[in-house]
């Protein structure tokens, strides 16, 4: 009588154990899936004639193959757009940065290589006032 009571304890337990990766399971099959690409550093660095600096960096993301942003950084207002153009076999990002304010104005539209690697340099605007804007990107 002994052995028949254990059965029945042991199945329960099994079952018990083995709830969560079931549940696991369903929960991820449910979602979207949505494909990840790599994320994008923008830095865009202002030089005045008095050699002072003031850079401005983001970092983004990029979700089925889209990332924009909006974005204030004293009287400069950004607007960042990335995307791929296209069939996934193109080998480029699409860059639309457009900045307005107190800075300098920058309306810029250029490519950058999808592949990661090291920093480099997208735009270098020399300005007849003595100062100079870079745009650097990389990709991770």
């Amino acid at each position: 009588m002994r052995f028949v009571s254990q059965k029945p304890a042991l199945f329960v337990l099994a079952c018990a154990a083995l709830g969560p990766f079931a549940a696991c399971h369903v929960a991820h099959a449910e979602g979207p899936t949505r494909a990840t690409t790599p994320s994008i550093d923008l830095e865009i660095e202002d030089r005045a004639p008095d050699k002072s600096i003031h850079t401005a960096r983001f970092t983004l993301s990029m979700i089925d193959g889209r990332a924009q942003l909006k974005a204030h950084d004293g009287d400069a207002h950004y607007a960042v757009d990335l995307h791929t153009p296209g069939p996934a076999t193109q080998p480029n990002f699409s860059l639309s940065l457009k900045r307005g304010g107190g800075s300098g104005d920058i309306d810029l539209s250029s490519a950058i290589p999808q592949h990661g690697g090291g920093r480099m340099v997208i735009a270098k605007i020399d300005r007849a006032d003595g100062r100079f804007t870079s745009v650097i990107a990389q990709v991770r």
